[in-house]
């Protein structure tokens, strides 16, 4: 069986998102150590763009390791799912505790649909599974990569383009 090469595109494009979260931290204005809205956000990036760059490495290691087919597809499809639990565990947790402490920046409808994402991509994962689908275990891993990929990207620009006010405009409120 042959894996297909898009899982490389996205394991490139990912260590693209990684590296240009690096440039934005060393380009951003203030100097002093990082928020915690920053590190958050930062967080979040690396854990999509990491995550999908080693899942997508993983069917060619399960490929080298003897396995074929359909088992190739439903192993790495469980790690996919169980990565996903606890990210989004660890997400929800912390972008709550965000929400607070930063509510002019935190929109709780993005937060929804990208957690209704994630929730969808973890569903797909466990019918392919499951046998539900099962010729479209390997587009349905794909997808899974493409939807982390995507929620890294929505990161990316809300870390460039959706600020906190500043504190002279917090003192003008």
């Amino acid at each position: 069986m042959e894996i297909p090469q898009s899982l490389q595109t996205i394991a490139e494009i990912s260590i693209a998102f990684a590296g240009f979260s690096g440039l934005i931290v060393a380009l951003r204005k203030n100097r002093g150590a990082l928020t915690s809205l920053e590190k958050f956000r930062l967080q979040v990036l690396l854990s999509l763009s990491f995550g999908a760059m080693f899942l997508a490495f993983l069917p060619e290691i399960l490929e080298s390791a003897g396995l074929q087919g359909r088992e190739i597809w439903t192993y790495a499809g469980i790690v996919l799912i169980l990565y996903s639990i606890v990210f989004l565990a660890w997400w929800i947790k912390a972008a709550r505790m965000q929400g607070r402490s930063f509510p002019e920046v935190f929109d709780w409808g993005v937060f929804s649909r990208m957690t209704a994402g994630h929730v969808l991509v973890i569903l797909l994962q466990l019918a392919c599974i499951a046998a539900l689908l099962p010729d479209l275990g390997a587009t349905a891993y794909f997808v899974a990569l493409v939807w982390y990929l995507i929620h890294a990207a929505q990161q990316f620009a809300r870390m460039l383009f959706v600020q906190p006010n500043s504190p002279e405009q917090q003192n003008n409120n």
